[in-house]
């Protein structure tokens, strides 16, 4: 084992939750993070499940170059850090900022 811990750089955990699903900051977040329907499709392309493998993939292949041993298990630790791209469901019943936005890109792409 080589003492890392995998899933502290890539584990979104209180912290990211503060600040996607704050309610009070939920829309200047929502602005900054997803300023425009283009910006939050490709969000949600980066986390498909295919992508999702390419990054445990790519992991993989440079965890060599950067720490001794194998790598760990990467596959649960980058779900969780994708679901950051999600942030409708990623913040649940916090905040409708992701939902309503959600609706206005479906509804101009209609």
């Amino acid at each position: 084992s080589s003492g890392i811990n995998a899933e502290w750089p890539l584990r979104p955990g209180k912290l990211e939750e503060k600040v996607i699903c704050d309610a009070d900051c939920a829309g200047e977040m929502q602005e900054l993070m997803y300023s425009s329907c283009c910006v939050k499709r490709a969000g949600e392309r980066l986390s498909t499940e295919s992508m999702k493998g390419k990054y445990v993939k790519f992991f993989k292949n440079i965890w060599r170059f950067i720490y001794p041993g194998e790598a760990p298990e990467l596959k649960n630790a980058v779900n969780r850090f994708m679901q950051m791209f999600r942030p409708a469901s990623f913040c649940g019943a916090k905040t409708d900022v992701y939902r309503e936005m959600n609706k206005q890109c479906n509804a101009i792409k209609a």
